[in-house]
This record gives C-alpha cells, sequence and structure tokens, in this order.
C-alpha cells in the first residue's frame, strides 16, 4: 500500500545568521533536529531533509555571480568554492542530525542532477529512492550544480524538493512539501498571515511578497511561492510555510496537526 512523503526544506534564514558569513545557528538546528526525530516515532510516512545554505553558499556565490553560470574567468573560480560552502553548511546540519540519532544521509544535488537552462535534463534518483526503503533520512541541500547551457548554475532547495517530488510522485498515495522559515507564512500589508495561495489569488499577493533579508541569490519569499505554485500546478502537491522559531511547529506540522501557516495549492 502506498504512503504519505513528506517533503521538508529549513530555511537557510532559519539554520545559519544571513547577516553573518558562514556562521550556523547550531542551537535551531539542533532543536529542529529532535523535533523531527520525535516526530518520526509517531510519522507513518517517508521523511525527505532539504535545507538552504544561508550565508554560506550565498555568501560566495553573490561574489562570483554564480547564479549566471559561467560569465568571466573568474566564473571558474568561484564554482568550487561555492561548492564547497555548501557543502560547510550540510556537514554541521549532518553532525548535529547524526548526534542526535537521525539515520541521516546526506545527497549532493551535483552528483545527481544535470540541467540545460535550469531546467533538469537527467536525475539519477535510484539511490535516494533506495535510502528510503531501508529506512534512511535523505538529506539534501541548496547546491550548485553542472548545467549544459550555462556552466553551471545554483539550484536552491526548493527546487531539487520539486524535482524529487516530481520523480517521486508515483511511489506514494500523496506527497506534501512544509517550507520551514521564521514568520507564520506569508503576511499580508497588515502583517497578518494569508492562509492560502493560489493561482487566483497571486497577482493580488505579489507585491506583498519580500526578497529575503541578507544575501539571497535564489530570491527570497518570492522564490518560494513561486515554486509551490509551480509544483502544486504539476503535481497538485500543497505546501506549507511554517514558523520554525516556535517550538514544536516543525514537528507538529510533521504529523498534521494545526500549525498557523501559509498554504499554497
Amino acid at each position: 500500500m502506498k504512503k504519505e512523503l513528506t517533503l521538508i526544506k529549513l530555511g537557510g534564514s532559519v539554520i545559519t545568521d544571513k547577516n553573518k558569513a558562514f556562521v550556523a545557528k547550531k542551537e535551531v538546528i539542533d532543536r529542529l533536529s529532535k523535533e523531527i526525530r520525535s516526530s518520526l516515532e509517531k510519522y507513518k510516512g517517508d521523511l525527505i531533509i532539504g535545507h538552504g545554505s544561508g550565508s554560506f553558499g550565498h555568501t560566495v556565490a553573490a561574489k562570483y555571480k554564480t547564479q549566471e553560470g559561467i560569465i568571466n574567468e573568474k566564473s571558474i573560480e568561484g564554482f568550487p568554492l561555492v561548492s564547497e560552502a555548501a557543502r560547510r553548511i550540510n556537514t554541521i546540519v549532518m553532525d548535529i542530525f547524526l548526534k542526535n540519532g537521525l539515520k541521516a544521509v546526506s545527497f549532493s544535488p551535483l552528483s545527481y542532477t544535470y540541467t540545460e537552462d535550469e531546467k533538469p535534463v537527467k536525475v539519477l534518483l535510484e539511490p535516494i529512492k533506495r535510502a528510503l526503503e531501508v529506512k534512511l533520512l535523505p538529506v539534501i541541500y541548496g547546491d550548485v550544480i553542472m548545467d549544459k547551457k550555462k556552466g553551471f548554475c545554483i539550484y536552491s532547495g526548493e527546487k531539487s524538493l520539486n524535482i524529487l517530488a516530481s520523480n517521486l510522485k508515483n511511489s506514494y498515495q500523496t506527497i506534501r512539501i512544509i517550507y520551514c522559515g521564521e514568520t507564520d507564512g506569508v503576511y499580508d500589508e497588515k502583517g497578518n498571515t494569508i492562509k492560502s495561495i493560489t493561482p487566483n489569488n497571486y497577482e493580488s499577493i505579489k507585491r506583498m511578497l519580500g526578497g529575503s533579508g541578507g544575501v539571497d541569490v535564489t530570491g527570497g519569499m518570492i522564490h518560494k511561492v513561486n515554486e509551490a505554485l509551480e509544483i502544486s500546478e504539476k503535481l497538485q502537491i500543497e505546501t506549507k510555510i511554517i514558523n520554525v522559531t516556535k517550538k514544536d511547529n516543525l514537528k507538529n506540522a510533521i504529523l498534521g496537526k494545526e500549525v498557523v501557516s501559509t498554504t499554497i495549492y
């Protein structure tokens, strides 16, 4: 019998200090990893965790304009530095996850995703599928990947989760996505949470969407909403944006309990 898959994106602003280069919020990562572990005692579906690179990858990528691909002789110099910065925050996340008893294993999008003009053309997901089958917890992250047209490009955690959702959709009865940030979803002009965003109300809400605090080469909140709308249109998958600065919000969201959030569908 097919079951549920939940894809979780821990935002870069949640796990790093976006205003200070290469500073991880280890206490926050520790608390969230414990909430994930606790939820797995009751949750019957599968989980995949994604995370952003925050002040690690974005800081270096902004310096070399890595999101634009190969544009000058400095581009090739920047690529391995961005890749290494993304790996560094992933290593910190993984160390804390493993310390707290999660059977986590890291997958770099650079090693399994190949794109052309940022659109996936080849994706090798069999190792991730097998990891899920043997009850491991796959962890992916915002990364720089090879691209046929641009040479390489930045691939956010959101984009990588969408690829996973698209390729795993036939293996699960339902798939849902949870974006973990520092706000109770998307706010209106009065600071109230917008309960839902759909193609019907998106244009009226679009002007309220800001970028991101600190350096973010992937576009902040508007990027998250656009990615969520795209996956909803293609696969009818709902995305919730929740505030994980509030204790147990992530745990409760995984378990399907009510959490103040914006639902995108």
